[in-house]
């Protein structure tokens, strides 16, 4: 059982590397231009597909790029609210 569990995780990690172009540090850089556009309703996939490819496989850079349009939506109303 042991091996088992041990090749599955073998085979998460190996195809994140293979199918993903880019990794997360590359990804998270593209995260403040893009957040604005998702924002205002443009679709990652249409304007950098392989930043949404690596969201689709990686967990953690989803969680990012979802705190940081769950960030810029709290400013954005905030600014709102002032006016």
């Amino acid at each position: 059982m042991d091996e088992q569990i041990r090749k599955l995780i073998s085979g998460i990690f190996t195809q994140h590397a293979d199918d993903s172009e880019m990794d997360c540090e590359s990804c998270g850089q593209h995260f403040c231009r893009l957040a604005d556009l998702v924002r205002q309703g443009a679709a990652i996939e249409l304007l950098l597909p392989e930043v949404e490819h690596h969201l689709a496989c990686c967990a953690e850079c989803t969680e990012e790029f979802q705190a940081l349009l769950t960030m810029i939506a709290a400013q954005n109303t905030e600014l709102v609210s002032k006016e």
